[in-house]
């Protein structure tokens, strides 16, 4: 009973007592009263009703709160069963076919009866990244995927990540083996070598592998978008790898040197590398030509190459032959001016006065600079002990005399000059006598004899016995 009709019991008027005592019923009275039907008779029927038989029947309406209650539990109750479907589909490797609903950031938003699946850009095909076009151009279509992994976080959000690498992977690495020839596009480009879209797979050609002759730089034979033909060389289908070569498919430059390249022609090339016995020049991409040392300068030794030119410099050089089947160029610098040995007798004709500088010190004298066109040789059995002038240093000046230049052997020899005073100052050697005989110069007695050899003593025994018989 309710608080308020407890206060109204309380404020009711109190009943009389004799009202309140209890009638005693007539048993016999009660036995003799009639049962009556359960079904009105017509009359009752027609009879209009009394206020107390009135009744209505009233439909309770749901409210929107409940509504939505209800369609989640319905909704909750499809997801868990969808969802148990799935998972099932999961543990067993099936797959699915679901409809690509929208673009979204970092891949694709799927449906599948009902249920919203995640796509990883990287796991529509087997490219780690695929074009932004691929994306864009799969929404509405329906595609076969694998369920990759369900994810549940601690508030009970679930998340399904679909995938479709593992199928393609499958049936691409089912077709091709070693030794196969694939046609592809190049994808991108490293310093060891370029990558290559094989149908949504990627393979690499390493540097290496690029070419029947020596690649540089990889940009120099293929650029992005290029498409190429190659060999596949190794497949790793855990990796979802594959290597390639293009060797077979890349024209060798070394097929047309001897004619591109012919000895006395000019031509410009970029400084490379630099090595112990001369320079590297990429004459074009597969085709690099030493300049060695030696061909730096007409009358200079011991150039240094890195005194006159740098790495990346574009340089005019000649060529000094060219062979197609040792795949090799020479250049040379000094050919592109002329040769001044030609002309070292009239120039430094034996007599001449130069002053030269010591540039290097040898066990055997001292190599000097004559001038820019010329080196020269200073020996040491030349030099004379004269005071200041009997041993010198690099970067010592010395005046010095011509005795001999040579342009076929592309010599010059001088000797210090020294004057006439210098050279009477000079402490003087005895003159040699006649040499007195020694005791071991004197024979101790008469030569021995020679022994006589007759044409007997040269035969063998064998041939001894022939001629007896």
């Amino acid at each position: 009973m309710s608080e308020q009709e407890l206060n109204n019991q309380e404020h009711m008027p109190a009943v009389p007592t004799e009202q309140a005592t209890e009638i005693p019923v007539d048993s016999t009275q009660s036995e003799q009263v009639p049962e009556t039907s359960a079904t009105p008779s017509p009359e009752q029927q027609d009879a209009p009703a009394t206020e107390s038989q009135k009744s209505v029947v009233i439909e309770q309406e749901t409210s929107a709160a409940e509504k939505r209650k209800e369609e989640k539990e319905k909704r909750k109750k499809l997801e868990e069963e969808m969802l148990a479907t799935l998972e099932k589909i999961h543990s067993e490797g099936g797959t699915i076919e679901a409809v690509v609903a929208e673009r979204i950031k970092g891949g694709l938003r799927l449906q599948y009866n009902g249920m919203r699946l995640f796509m990883p850009a990287s796991h529509f095909g087997l490219k780690k990244t695929p074009q932004v076009e691929e994306l864009n151009d799969a929404v509405g279509k329906t595609l076969t995927v694998n369920i990759s992994e369900i994810q549940k976080d601690e508030q009970g959000r679930v998340t399904i990540v679909a995938s479709r690498k593992k199928l393609l992977s499958q049936d691409f690495f089912d077709k091709v083996k070693e030794g196969d020839i694939v046609e592809g596009t190049v994808s991108s480009i490293t310093a060891f070598g370029v990558f290559i879209d094989v149908q949504g797979v990627e393979g690499m050609v390493h540097i290496s592998r690029m070419a029947s002759f020596r690649v540089a730089e990889p940009a120099s034979l293929f650029k992005k978008g290029d498409a190429v033909k190659a060999t596949v060389t190794s497949i790793d289908k855990d990796k979802l790898r594959m290597g390639l070569s293009t060797k077979d498919f890349v024209a060798s430059p070394w097929d047309s040197v001897e004619t591109t390249y012919p000895t006395g022609a000019v031509v410009k090339g970029t400084v490379k590398r630099f090595t112990e016995f001369g320079t590297y020049i990429e004459l074009q991409p597969g085709i690099e030509g030493l300049l060695r040392n030696g061909d730096l300068a007409w009358g200079k030794r011991n150039v240094n190459a890195q005194d006159i030119m740098k790495e990346g410099q574009t340089i005019e050089v000649a060529i000094l032959n060219s062979s197609k089947e040792k795949k090799r160029v020479g250049l040379s610098i000094k050919h592109l001016q002329s040769n001044p040995w030609k002309t070292v007798t009239e120039t430094f004709a034996p007599g001449t006065l130069a002053t030269v500088t010591v540039k290097q010190v040898h066990d055997k004298g001292y190599l000097v600079d004559v001038n820019a066109d010329f080196d020269g040789f200073v020996p040491k059995g030349r030099v004379k002990p004269v005071p200041g002038k009997h041993a010198f240093a690099v970067g010592d000046s010395i005046e010095a005399t011509v005795i001999d230049s040579n342009g076929e052997t592309e010599s010059l020899i001088l000797a210090p000059a020294y004057t006439q005073e210098e050279l009477d100052a000079l402490p003087q050697k005895p003159a040699r006598g006649q040499r007195e005989p020694r005791e071991r110069d004197e024979p101790s007695g008469p030569l021995p004899e020679a022994p006589s050899i007759t044409l007997l003593d040269m035969l063998s025994e064998k041939q001894r016995s022939e001629l007896t018989k």
